[in-house]
């Protein structure tokens, strides 16, 4: 009777604990897997560069708009946050393909898609982006079919820093 008392004991704090573990590692993890960081080998200008060329030639994909945010949060209240640009770009065919349906007119707040390029107050340069396979994960189905195709195109227009969509 102690030993299935002990046993039913010990397999219950062992559940907690491991609930408890998996929380804390997601917590821990999940900014890491949303966002994408990837440390640019070029020097701010030459990223920014060098990313929208990649996007216009990427077939189907365009730059809809490029945004000095530093200029546009200064000449908004902000303070000076050096040198960062946010590109937005897109693809109008499966722009066209997702937000046909009704059920997916809501994904439209995460579009056009955008890199941000920034600079580190070590001087480093750093690009960032949503992370595709998290994202289509989340939304499943169709839409998780059209975000892995878009994110396929997105790592090659990034292929030279390496990017590549996981889950972790």
């Amino acid at each position: 009777m102690k030993t299935k008392i002990t046993a039913t004991v010990t397999l219950i704090f062992g559940f907690i604990l491991g609930i408890i573990f998996t929380a804390a590692a997601l917590n821990i993890s999940a900014k890491e897997m949303m966002v994408k960081e990837l440390k640019s080998p070029y020097d701010f200008e030459k990223t920014v560069r060098v990313v929208e060329n990649r996007i216009n030639e990427q077939p189907g994909w365009h730059v809809t708009n490029v945004i000095d945010q530093n200029i546009a949060v200064k000449e908004n209240g902000g303070f000076e946050i050096g040198n960062f640009t946010i590109i937005k770009y897109c693809n109008g065919k499966l722009s066209a393909e997702m937000l046909k349906s009704d059920d997916r007119k809501k994904i439209g707040t995460m579009m056009p898609k955008s890199f941000a390029v920034y600079e580190k107050s070590d001087g480093q340069v750093f690009i960032s982006t949503m992370n595709g396979a998290v994202m289509g994960k989340l939304f499943g189905g169709e839409t998780e079919r059209m975000i892995e195709e878009s994110s396929l195109d997105v790592e090659s227009i990034m292929r030279f820093v390496n990017l590549k969509f996981t889950l972790f």
